[in-house]
C-alpha cells in the first residue's frame, strides 16, 4: 500500500497545473469585472432606495404623530362619553329615588291629612266642651254668689230674731225670778206660820191679812210676766220674723237643690270630657307628632330675645320635621319588610325581598347619616328649652326617637337573613362595645355556605379550573388590630376546609374543622359554626345542613395548647372587625390572606351579644340586587340581652276583669326582672332577687313585698300570673299571691322596665338576661308594641353566669375535675383590697391535692397547691381587671398574670393567707371537659356572694390613712337607696372623685354634665394622663367654659355661663380632634396631631373639682381651685356614672325644694359634755337615709358607751352602762329606703333597753345594778372620727330631724364642732 501511494505522489509531482492556473486566473478576472459592474448598479439602486426610504420614514413619522393625536382625542372622547353615561345613570337613579320619595311623601301626606283633620275636629270638640265648662263654671259662681248674699241676709235676720228672742226671754226670766222670789217668801211665811203656834197667836188676824196681800202681789207679778211674754211673741209674729226665716230657709233649700243639680250636671259633663279625652288619647297613642311638640317649643322660644334664636328655631323645626319624616318612613319600610319576609318560603326568594332589603339597607344608612345631625339639633332644642320653663312633651318625643332607633336596630337584628358576598365585597362591623368581655372568653356563632359561580357555556372549560381553585381558599372574618399586629381571631376556608385561627401573646393557634356546604346562589342550605375560646383553649362545633331536617352534628374539634398565655388583648383605638373581605389597604395575617368570600354568611352572636351584618359600619361593593338567603328559624325564643325589655298593650282593657299571662324562661341569672303591670294608681312587679321570687307592688296606699320560701331557678321554668280579685304568681308547683283591687291596666312589660318607671316606683331589679318563649296573654299570642335590647333565638351555651361580687372566699370544690393532673384554674378579678382569699378548695379525689388556694397578700397574687406556694412580682389591687392562669402539679407550680409568667424565685416559705376578699371575679375556668367558663349559679349562694353582678366595692375604711383635716368621705358601705345625682362644691377645696372603666376612659371618651355657678373661675373636671395627652381638664375662666388637653390645646365657649342658671356641657376626645358643646352649641373643634387621641393613657381617678391631684394642672395655665357650683347628671358615654366613690366637702344641691331637717353628707356633729349613759334616758328622732348602713349616734368613755346605727335596713343599738354590754336591733316592716321619714325611739329604764322603729318594738334587759355613771360625755351625731368601738365604719348619709333627748329638742346650731359636710338647717326634698 505504501509503494502504491508513493508512486501516485511521484506521478502527481511530475504533472503540471499551469493550464488550469491560467484558466482560473482568467475566470477570476472576469468575475472581478462582473462584481464591479453589479456593485456599481447596486450602489445606484441602493442610494435611490435609501432616498425613497428616508422620504417614506418622514411621511410615516408625520402620519404616526397624527394618528397618536387622533388616538388621544378618541380616548378623551370615550372618557367623556363614559363620564356622561355615568352622570346620566346617576341622574336617572337619583330621579327614580326622588320620584319614589315623592310618591312616598305624597302617600304619607295623604294618610296624615285625615288624621290631622280628625285631630283638629277632636280638639275643636274639646274646645267647645271647655267653653261649655267655663259657662257652667260662671253660672255656678253666679249662683254661689247669690247664695252667699242670701245667706248673709238670712244671717242678719236670724241675728235680729235671736236678739229679739234673747231680750224677750231675758225679760221673762227676770219676771220668773221675781215671781219665784215672792213665792219663796210666801212659802217661808206659810211654813213659819204653820209650824209656829206662838207666831199665830202673836200675829193674830193682822198676819193673815199680810199673807193675803203677798199672795195677791205674787199673782199680779205672774200675770205681768205672762203678759210681757205674750207681748214679745206678738211682736215677733207681727214683725214677720218667723215667716221670713221660714221663707229664707225654703230659699236656701232651693238653692242647695240647684247647687246639687249643677254639681251633678258638672259631673256628667266631666265624664263626657273624660270620655272624649280617652278617645283622643287612643287616637293619638301611636300618632304623637314631633312636629307639634317642636312648634309649641318654638312658640315659647320666640319670647327669648336673641339674634340667632329665630334662625336656630327654624333649623330645629326643619331637623325635627326631617327626623319625624325619617322615622315614619323607616317604620313604614320596616313594616313592609316584616310583611314581605313573612310571605317568603324557605326555598323561593322573590325579587320583592331584595327590593325590601335594599330599602331596609338604605333606611339604616339614612338613620346612620341623619342620627348625628338630628342628635345635635335635638341637643340644641333641649338646651334652649332648659333656659325657659320645662316642656315634658319635647323630652318625651326625643326619648321616643331614641327608642324608635333602638327598636329599628333590634328589628334588623331579628331578621333571619343571610348576607350574600360576591367575591368583591366586604362589611366592616362596629367593634364590640366591651373589649374586656372578650379578653378571657370569646364565642362566635355564625351560619354560612359557599357559592360557586355558573359561567357561560363557552367559558366552562376555561373557568372551571379557576373557579375550583378560587373556591378552595376564601377569607371569612377577622377581629383584631387594623395593622394586623398583635392578637386576633379569624376564620378562613383553606382547601375547602374551614379553619379557625386565633393569636394570643404572639402564638398562633389553628383548628381545622370540615368542608363547608357548596351550592348555588339560590341555595338556602347552610352550616352552623360555633367557636368557643376560653383563655388558651378553644373548641369548634359544626352542624352540617343546619336548616334541614337531616342535619348532622359533627364531633367537636378542640385545641388544648400547653401554654400559659390566654388573654386576648386588643387596643381599643385600633380594633377592626371585617366580614367577607377586607379593604384594599389592609393586609390580613398570613393565615387569613385569601380571596374575598363568595357565599352567604349570617353572624348571630359575639359572646352573648347579638350581631347582625345589616348593622354595619361600612359596606363596600355590596350589590343591592344580590340574592339574600332566608334562614328558617326553629327556635321561637326571644333573647333578652340584660339591658332592655318588651312592652305590649292589653287588648280590651275595660272589658275583662280577669287576666292570665303565661311564659317560659331559660336563664341562669339569680337577679332578674320578669314581669311588670301597672297604671297611675297601682303597680305589681315580679322579679328574682338572690334566687328568691319576689312580688312587689303598691295599691290603695298598701305597699306589698312578698318573697318565696324557696329559691327559684329560671332555667326551663314555666310561669303564670293570674290577675282578678287576687294576683297570683304560679311557678312550677308553688305560688305567691296577694289581694288585688280590680282596676284597668293598659300595658305590661316583660324582662325589664324603662328608666322613668324604675324611678317612679324605686324598682332596682336588674333586667333579665336569658330567653323567654311561649308568652301568651289570655291564651292569645302577644303582639309587642316596643322592643328594646331583645333579639331572636336563644344562645343556650352562653347563658351561664360568668361574673360575681365576692365578700368572702369562693369554694370551688364542685368545679374541679380532680382525677386529672395537672390542676388548672384561670379567672379574671379586680379589687382594691390588699388581702383576702379569692377561691379555695379542700383535698378531694385520689390524688393528694391539698388546700388549693388563690389569694391576695398586700396586693400580691399568691397561689398555693401541692404544698407549694408561688407569689407574684407586682401588686394587682389597683381596681382594674387582671387575668390569672395557674397550674398546679406535684413537681411545682406555674402562674401567669395578664400573659406575663411569674418567676418561681419568689416561692420560698410563704404562709397561706386568710381573710375575706372583696372584689369581683369573672370567667372562672377550672377544667376542660367543657370549653366554657364555669356557671357560677351552680354554686351555693351565701350572703357574701352576689352572682351575676359585678360592682367593685370601695377601699376599706381602715386602709384610708388620711389626716382628719381632709375630711375624706368614701362611699358608705351597704345598699344605697338612691344614687346621688347632684353635688354642691361649696368651697374652693371641695371635690368628688370616680373610678371609671379604664377601657372607656381611653377609647373615645365622651363626658356630659349640668353645671350651675356664679363663679368666674375654677376647675370643673380633670383627669391626669401620661404620654401625648398629659391632662384632660374642663374649667371656668372669665365666666367662660374651656376645655384643655395640655399646652396650646384649649378650646372655649364664646359666651359666659356663670349666670346662676343650669347649663349643659358635653365634651369628648376622638382620634384627631376634641369637641366641646355648651347648651347644644358646638364650638370649633380642637386638633390633635398624629392621631394622639387614639393612644390616650388617662388613668383614674376622675375628679369633679380640684381634687388631691390638682397639682397635675400646674404648668398648664389652668385653675387649681374648684369652681363653687352645683354639678349634676355626670355621665360618661351617655350612661350615668353613679354616686362618687370619694367626696370632700361636698353636699347635695339645694336648687330644688328643701325641707326641715339636718342633712349629713358624710360629716358629723359633736356636742361636748352632753350625754350620760346612766340609769335612764329617752332619745327620739326621725330619719330618712340615703344609705342603709351608717353610724347615727355615738358615745364612748372608759366604761360606758352607746351606739345607734343602721345596718342594711336594720336599726341597731349597742350599749354598755358600765355594768355589761347589751345589743338590740329592729327590722321595720317597711323599707327605710321608701323616701319617707321613719320615727325611732331609744330608751333605757334601769337595766332595760327598748328600741322602737315606727310601730315595731323590741326590749332587752342588761345586768342588774344599783349604781350608774353620771358623768357627761361627748355625743357624736352622724359619725365619728375615732372608729374604735363603732359597730359600723361608715358615717350616716341622709336626713335627721326632731331629735330630742329626754323630751327636749337637741339644738344642732349650738354644736361644739361640725366636722365635714353637714347642712344643719335644711334637707333636700326627696
Amino acid at each position: 500500500m505504501m509503494e502504491e501511494a508513493q508512486r501516485i505522489m511521484q506521478e502527481m509531482r511530475k504533472r503540471g497545473c499551469t493550464a488550469q492556473r491560467d484558466k482560473a486566473g482568467s475566470e477570476q478576472e472576469k468575475a472581478h469585472k462582473l462584481l464591479e459592474l453589479i456593485s456599481n448598479d447596486m450602489i445606484a439602486a441602493a442610494e435611490m432606495k435609501q432616498l425613497i426610504l428616508l422620504q417614506s420614514g418622514d411621511s410615516l413619522m408625520a402620519s404616526h404623530s397624527a394618528v397618536r393625536e387622533l388616538g388621544e382625542l378618541l380616548l378623551d372622547a370615550e372618557d367623556r362619553v363614559d363620564r356622561a353615561r355615568g352622570l346620566n345613570l346617576k341622574s336617572r337613579t337619583a330621579l327614580q329615588e326622588l320620584q319614589h320619595l315623592k310618591a312616598q311623601l305624597d302617600k304619607e301626606q295623604s294618610t296624615l291629612h285625615p288624621v290631622t283633620e280628625m285631630t283638629k275636629d277632636l280638639l275643636k270638640n274639646i274646645t267647645d266642651i271647655l267653653s261649655i265648662l267655663k259657662e257652667v263654671k260662671k253660672e255656678f259662681e253666679k249662683r254661689a254668689a247669690q247664695l252667699d248674699a242670701k245667706l248673709e241676709y238670712f244671717q242678719q235676720l236670724n241675728n235680729s230674731l235671736i236678739i229679739a228672742e234673747v231680750e224677750a226671754i231675758a225679760q221673762a226670766e227676770e219676771h220668773a225670778k221675781e215671781l219665784k222670789r215672792v213665792v219663796t217668801e210666801l212659802q217661808q211665811a206659810l211654813h213659819t206660820a204653820t209650824n209656829s203656834t206662838s207666831l199665830v197667836s202673836l200675829l193674830g188676824i193682822g198676819a193673815y191679812d199680810s199673807i193675803i196681800k203677798a199672795v195677791e202681789m205674787a199673782e199680779k207679778a205672774a200675770k205681768e210676766s205672762k203678759r210681757a211674754a205674750d207681748q214679745t211673741l206678738k211682736d215677733v209674729k207681727k214683725g214677720g220674723l218667723i215667716s221670713r226665716s221660714e221663707q229664707l230657709k225654703d230659699n236656701s233649700s232651693h238653692l242647695w237643690r240647684e247647687t246639687r243639680d249643677t254639681q251633678s250636671h258638672l259631673k256628667t259633663v266631666s265624664r263626657t270630657v273624660n270620655a272624649h279625652r280617652n278617645r283622643v288619647n287612643k287616637q293619638k297613642k301611636k300618632r304623637r307628632s314631633l312636629r307639634i311638640d317642636t312648634s309649641s317649643i318654638g312658640d315659647k322660644l320666640k319670647e327669648i330675645k336673641r339674634d340667632d334664636t329665630a334662625a336656630l328655631i327654624v333649623s330645629v323645626k326643619t331637623a325635627a320635621s326631617d327626623a319625624n319624616a325619617t322615622v315614619s318612613s323607616v317604620k313604614e319600610r320596616l313594616r313592609n319588610i316584616s310583611e314581605e319576609v313573612g310571605r317568603i318560603t324557605l326555598t323561593n326568594i322573590s325579587v320583592n325581598i331584595n327590593d325590601m332589603l335594599t330599602d331596609a339597607d338604605q333606611a339604616v344608612k339614612s338613620f346612620n347619616k341623619a342620627f348625628p345631625v338630628m342628635s345635635d339639633k335635638l341637643a340644641e332644642v333641649k338646651a334652649l328649652g332648659r333656659r325657659m320653663s320645662p316642656h315634658p312633651n319635647m323630652t318625651e318625643s326625643i326619648q321616643r326617637i331614641k327608642d324608635i332607633i333602638e327598636e329599628t336596630r333590634n328589628f334588623v337584628n331579628r331578621l333571619s337573613l343571610g348576607t350574600t358576598f360576591n367575591g368583591k365585597s366586604h362589611i366592616e362591623l362596629h367593634p364590640p362595645r366591651d373589649l374586656e368581655d372578650i379578653k378571657a372568653f370569646t364565642a362566635v356563632d355564625l351560619l354560612l355556605n359557599r357559592h360557586h359561580k355558573i359561567p357561560a357555556k363557552s367559558d366552562v372549560r376555561r373557568k372551571r379550573h379557576q373557579d375550583e381553585h378560587r373556591d378552595a381558599n376564601l377569607f371569612v372574618f377577622y377581629l383584631g388590630s387594623k395593622n394586623a399586629s398583635g392578637d386576633y381571631i379569624g376564620m378562613a376556608i383553606r382547601n375547602t376546609v374551614l379553619v379557625c385561627v386565633y393569636k394570643l401573646g404572639g402564638v398562633v393557634h389553628e383548628i381545622e374543622t370540615s368542608q363547608i356546604t357548596l351550592g348555588s346562589v339560590n341555595s338556602s342550605a347552610v352550616d352552623r359554626v360555633i367557636f368557643h375560646r376560653v383563655y388558651q383553649d378553644a373548641e369548634v362545633n359544626v352542624t352540617k345542613n343546619f336548616t334541614s331536617k337531616e342535619r348532622v352534628s359533627l364531633p367537636p374539634k378542640r385545641n388544648l395548647p400547653n401554654t400559659m398565655t390566654g388573654v386576648f388583648d386588643l387596643d381599643p383605638g385600633s380594633v377592626v372587625f371585617y366580614v367577607g373581605g377586607y379593604p384594599d389597604y389592609f393586609t390580613p395575617p398570613v393565615e387569613l390572606r385569601y380571596p374575598k368570600y363568595r357565599g352567604a354568611i349570617k353572624l348571630s352572636y359575639l359572646n352573648d351579644n347579638p350581631v347582625c351584618l345589616f348593622n354595619f359600619k361600612h359596606a363596600v361593593n355590596m350589590d343591592a340586587k344580590q340574592h339574600t338567603v332566608k334562614i328558617a328559624q326553629e327556635e321561637v325564643s326571644d333573647y333578652y340581652e340584660g339591658r332592655g325589655y318588651r312592652m305590649a298593650f292589653i287588648k280590651d282593657p275595660d272589658w275583662k276583669k280577669r287576666r292570665l299571662f303565661r311564659f317560659h324562661t331559660n336563664s341562669r341569672e339569680t337577679n332578674a326582672l320578669l314581669f311588670y303591670i301597672g297604671n297611675n294608681e297601682s303597680f305589681f312587679c315580679v322579679f328574682v332577687e338572690r334566687g328568691f321570687l319576689v312580688l312587689q307592688g303598691q295599691q290603695a296606699d298598701r305597699e306589698i313585698r312578698l318573697r318565696s320560701a324557696e329559691r327559684v331557678s329560671l332555667f326551663d321554668t314555666q310561669f303564670a300570673i293570674a290577675i282578678a280579685d287576687k294576683l297570683i304568681v304560679y311557678y312550677g308547683q308553688n305560688t305567691v299571691s296577694t289581694d288585688h283591687i280590680q282596676t284597668d291596666y293598659i300595658s305590661y312589660y316583660i324582662g325589664g322596665l324603662p328608666a322613668e318607671l324604675r324611678e317612679r316606683h324605686n324598682i332596682t331589679a336588674a333586667p333579665l338576661r336569658g330567653c323567654v318563649d311561649n308568652l301568651k296573654a289570655d291564651a292569645e299570642i302577644v303582639e309587642y308594641n316596643r322592643t328594646i335590647g331583645v333579639s331572636s333565638g336563644c344562645p343556650v351555651s352562653s347563658l351561664g353566669v360568668r361574673a360575681a361580687t365576692l365578700n368572702s372566699a369562693l369554694s370551688v370544690d364542685s368545679l374541679f375535675a380532680w382525677d386529672e393532673q395537672p390542676v388548672r384554674v384561670s379567672l379574671g378579678f379586680r379589687s382594691t383590697g390588699k388581702r383576702g382569699v379569692v377561691l379555695k378548695s379542700g383535698s378531694q379525689g385520689s390524688e393528694p391535692v391539698h388546700n388549693l388556694q388563690l389569694s391576695l397578700d398586700d396586693g400580691f397574687v399568691v397561689f398555693h397547691s401541692f404544698n407549694y406556694t408561688l407569689r407574684s412580682n407586682e401588686r394587682y389591687n389597683d381596681g382594674v381587671w387582671h387575668y390569672v392562669s395557674a397550674v398546679g402539679k406535684p413537681s411545682g407550680l406555674l402562674l401567669s398574670i395578664d400573659n406575663v409568667n411569674v418567676s418561681p424565685a419568689h416561692s420560698d416559705q410563704i404562709s397561706m393567707q386568710r381573710g375575706k376578699f372583696k372584689g369581683c371575679i369573672a370567667n372562672l375556668y377550672t377544667s376542660r371537659p367543657s370549653i366554657l367558663p364555669a356557671d357560677l349559679s351552680s354554686l351555693s349562694q351565701t350572703g357574701d356572694i352576689i352572682f351575676g353582678q359585678c360592682s367593685q366595692p370601695p377601699p376599706p375604711h381602715s386602709t384610708m390613712k388620711r389626716p382628719q383635716t381632709h375630711n375624706l368621705i368614701t362611699t358608705p358601705a351597704g345598699s344605697q337607696c338612691r344614687p346621688q345625682r347632684a353635688y354642691q362644691l361649696y368651697e374652693k377645696d371641695s371635690w368628688v372623685s370616680y373610678n371609671l372603666p379604664q377601657e372607656n376612659l381611653n377609647y373615645r371618651p365622651h363626658f356630659s354634665l349640668d353645671i350651675n355657678t356664679k363663679s368666674s373661675k375654677g376647675l370643673i373636671l380633670h383627669v391626669a394622663g401620661r404620654g401625648a395627652v398629659p391632662l384632660l381638664a374642663l374649667y371656668m375662666a372669665n365666666g367662660k367654659i374651656k376645655m384643655s388637653l395640655g399646652q396650646n390645646r384649649i378650646i372655649q365657649h364664646k359666651e359666659k355661663s356663670n349666670d346662676g342658671n343650669w347649663h349643659r356641657v358635653e365634651f369628648s376626645v376622638e382620634n384627631s380632634t376634641f369637641h366641646l358643646l355648651v347648651d347644644g352649641i358646638r364650638v370649633t373643634d380642637g386638633r390633635l396631631p398624629n392621631n394622639e387621641g387614639s393612644s390616650l393613657d388617662l388613668h383614674n381617678p376622675v375628679y369633679l373639682g380640684a381634687g388631691t391631684k390638682s397639682k397635675n394642672t400646674k404648668g398648664h395655665n389652668i385653675p387649681t381651685d374648684s369652681v363653687i357650683s352645683c354639678i349634676r347628671e355626670f355621665k360618661m358615654n351617655d350612661v350615668f356614672v353613679g354616686a362618687a366613690e370619694v367626696s370632700h366637702k361636698a353636699l347635695p344641691c339645694f336648687h330644688g325644694l328643701a325641707e326641715e331637717g339636718t342633712y349629713f353628707g358624710g360629716g358629723h356633729i359633736v356636742l361636748d359634755n352632753y350625754f350620760t349613759v346612766g340609769s335612764h334616758f329617752l332619745l327620739s328622732f326621725k330619719l330618712r337615709p340615703q344609705h342603709l348602713t351608717g353610724l347615727l349616734f355615738h358615745v364612748q368613755s372608759d366604761k360606758t358607751s352607746l351606739n345607734v346605727f343602721l345596718m342594711e335596713n336594720k336599726v341597731g343599738v349597742k350599749a354598755n352602762d358600765g355594768n355589761g354590754a347589751v345589743s338590740v336591733s329592729v327590722t321595720p316592716r317597711k323599707s327605710l329606703c321608701d323616701g319617707k321619714f321613719h320615727e325611732v325611739t331609744v330608751s333605757k329604764k334601769r337595766n332595760a333597753f327598748q328600741l322602737v322603729v315606727d310601730s315595731v318594738s323590741k326590749e332587752k334587759a342588761g345586768p342588774k345594778s344599783t349604781s350608774y355613771s353620771t358623768a357627761l360625755e361627748s355625743l357624736h351625731i352622724g359619725g365619728t372620727t375615732n372608729q374604735n368601738g363603732a359597730p359600723v365604719p361608715s358615717p350616716f348619709v341622709g336626713c335627721l330631724r326632731n331629735v330630742k333627748l329626754n323630751g327636749k329638742p337637741v339644738a344642732f346650731e349650738k354644736a361644739s364642732r361640725v366636722v365635714g359636710p353637714v347642712s344643719i338647717n335644711r334637707c333636700p326634698a326627696n
